[in-house]
């Protein structure tokens, strides 16, 4: 997608066919990419999550390589290439900027993957994460906050501790109530839009909700146009960003959304 928004183009993979092949742009095979993230000037890591691998893009070239663990080998196992289970999102590190932060589904952990070394590590595994989706981090703190079992998780950084902080962990609904009272439907990925406010696509709901965690409150954000099964959120440029199951939405931000609800 271009810097306004406006103009996509293929990179690598095919729209139309998929499967595990290592090439260059449009020969390259891709099975259920699930997040990305860019590590340098010209490489972009992908989450291949159906072929249970990290793949890395070089967009000098457009040519796919392996980044990390053993494309169609499911597992657990951390070092070098290392092994995954189901992977969703990935982001880079805060605290440190030469290591990704992965969710692990099936495995209920975010795991790391060192970008120089590419092995592989655990940063925490817990069974409150059990079908963990979307992470995102807290810039000053470098807290995690996850979605996994229709709620949201914090992990502190330090102690690594996981701890519930909305919604009700096994329990699906759509409920606009206090953090512990309110109820999700299958939530995908979350960011932050200031501190202490977390935006979540609520896919299964066809909603955005907002987590206010200073006030003990979630809201669900009106936007103008429908929402079919939300997954991707990227907030930049006074734009929000959404990606559903078979396009992306731009809504132009009028407002701060974390005061305002209008889009």
């Amino acid at each position: 997608m271009t810097s306004d928004g406006t103009t996509t183009h293929l990179i690598a993979g095919s729209s139309f066919q998929e499967g595990y092949r290592e090439g260059v742009g449009a020969e390259a095979r891709f099975r259920y990419i699930t997040g990305f993230t860019q590590i340098s000037e010209k490489l972009v890591v992908v989450a291949d999550c159906s072929n249970r691998c990290m793949r890395m893009i070089d967009r000098t070239t457009n040519a796919t390589s392996v980044f990390s663990g053993q494309c169609g080998s499911y597992g657990y196992q951390d070092g070098h290439p290392g092994q995954f289970s189901y992977i969703w999102s990935v982001v880079i590190d805060k605290r440190d900027k030469n290591q990704l932060l992965i969710t692990d589904h099936w495995n209920k952990a975010v795991r790391t993957v060192d970008v120089m070394s590419q092995v592989v590590g655990t940063f925490v595994m817990s069974d409150s994460l059990r079908y963990i989706i979307g992470i995102t981090q807290e810039e000053k703190s470098g807290d995690l906050y996850v979605t996994a079992d229709h709620a949201v998780y914090r992990i502190t950084y330090t102690q690594r501790a996981v701890s519930l902080i909305s919604g009700s962990p096994g329990t699906d609904g759509y409920r606009d109530s206090t953090l512990l009272d309110s109820l999700f439907y299958n939530r995908y990925e979350l960011i932050f839009t200031a501190p202490h406010v977390l935006l979540i696509a609520d896919s299964l709901n066809n909603k955005l909700r907002l987590v206010h965690m200073n006030s003990d409150k979630v809201t669900t954000l009106n936007v103008t146009n429908s929402l079919n099964y939300p997954r991707s959120l990227l907030l930049t440029n006074n734009s929000l960003y959404v990606g559903h199951s078979m396009k992306i939405t731009r809504y132009k931000c009028e407002y701060n959304i974390t005061i305002y609800t209008r889009l």
